[in-house]
């Protein structure tokens, strides 16, 4: 009988991000041997101090991610881009790293998996009280989300000859975040944004919950070739996203109803000025087209039956400890 390795070998890409340092810190307590491979110019901040093997080579040259990964028993592959001027931006960013990291695979003697970080914004918008689910068809509404489905089909290809499972979080919260500390600010100054006049639901997952389950889907054996929704277990209207902040905060948030035509009209006016600044908008168009849709949740039902994901603790417990943490880094 195969002997199980005392301490199973594992890569990150990624690793210095928001989600990435979160799961090397778990993998760490879960005692894997743990190697990264970033940029070369990464800032890594917040994977100092650790017991981390860094690698930084990047993910632009199989061959040289090659002798990194054929030693490994799991690989996350969370790097990839969220903002670009264009479709190409996202492709390069999302599709090419990933084709590179699959390349570099082939032939790992001792790889058990690799579970590849995809996104809500790869399936479609629902309807409040009926979150997507892994069957509904990918219909995404922007250049991010198509590059993403077009990440998940290169998976696809490689299934027959590489054991993945693909997880697409929706939005991401918890300690070390930049994104969702807006709305934080913005409740602290007393305002509650929401928009449109209809009550509009999300799925949001905190980040301890997110690398858990990513860990439980690497090492599950019903999770190769499967595609999995990582995310809270009911989903949330704004006004109770707005009140659980509140409350990590201790501050109370008037709601201010944002038309569906301000959002499109500053969506447009952004991505013009980032046109003529050359850079990449946070807010664009296909972002606005995202925003005003009625929901944004789905379910992780499957994860649940298949390999025990569930959240740790309630949304308000979470909300709570990424409050704490903010204001101890003087975020917030």
């Amino acid at each position: 009988m195969e002997m199980e390795p005392i301490r199973p070998i594992v890569v990150v890409t990624g690793a210095n991000g928001f989600v990435g340092s979160h799961l090397i810190d778990f993998l760490l307590e879960k005692n894997y041997e743990v190697h990264a491979v970033v940029r070369g110019n990464a800032n890594l901040r917040w994977l100092e101090g650790r017991e981390v093997r860094l690698w930084k080579c990047g993910l632009d040259d199989a061959e040289a991610l090659r002798p990194i990964l054929r030693p490994a028993h799991y690989v996350y592959h969370i790097a990839g881009t969220v903002k670009s001027r264009d479709a190409e931006g996202f492709r390069r960013g999302n599709v090419a790293p990933t084709r590179n990291v699959l390349e570099a695979a082939l032939g790992a003697p001792d790889l058990r998996r690799i579970v590849v970080t995809s996104s809500l914004a790869a399936a479609s918008p629902s309807r409040p009280g009926s979150p997507v689910h892994e069957a509904v068809p990918s219909a995404p509404l922007t250049a991010y989300g198509r590059s993403k489905v077009e990440q998940e089909q290169l998976c696809h290809a490689y299934m027959d000859r590489l054991p993945i499972t693909i997880v697409r979080p929706p939005v991401v919260f918890g300690e070390r975040d930049t994104e969702v500390l807006l709305f934080f600010k913005t409740i602290r100054r007393g305002l509650l944004p929401m928009i449109g006049f209809d009550d509009k639901t999300l799925s949001l997952v905190y980040v301890r919950d997110l690398v858990r389950g990513m860990e439980q889907a690497a090492t599950a054996e019903i999770a190769r070739g499967e595609t999995y929704f990582l995310g809270s277990e009911r989903e949330y209207t704004w006004a109770e996203l707005g009140r659980a902040v509140g409350a990590a905060i201790g501050k109370k948030a008037v709601p201010l109803r944002v038309p569906h035509a301000v959002v499109h009209i500053a969506a447009a006016l952004s991505e013009f000025v980032a046109g003529l600044r050359r850079e990449a908008a946070t807010l664009n168009r296909e972002k606005g087209r995202e925003m005003v849709q009625p929901s944004w949740a789905c379910s992780s039902a499957k994860a649940q039956a298949h390999f025990g994901y569930r959240e740790e603790h309630s949304l308000e417990e979470n909300m709570r400890r990424t409050a704490e943490w903010y204001r101890s880094e003087k975020w917030l």
